[in-house]
């Protein structure tokens, strides 16, 4: 999950990160659209771990306290 799903993401946004791309506003929505995506992504990958672990509550509805 990580170097399939995250790493790609992350490395590509750092990049475009340093040559300035967030101080264009359509970036910047590329940007929101594609992290959207990954949550998405992220969210089947955490209901899966969280079957898998036996976890009756939905890993991403527990808030930080």
């Amino acid at each position: 999950m990580l170097n399939q799903k995250i790493r790609p993401f992350t490395a590509r946004w750092h990049r475009e990160s340093l040559a300035g791309a967030f101080e264009d506003a359509e970036a910047c929505a590329r940007f929101r659209e594609e992290l959207e995506e990954l949550q998405e992504i992220l969210h089947i990958y955490t209901q899966m771990l969280g079957e898998m672990a036996g976890v009756e509550k939905d890993l991403t509805e527990i808030e930080a306290s």
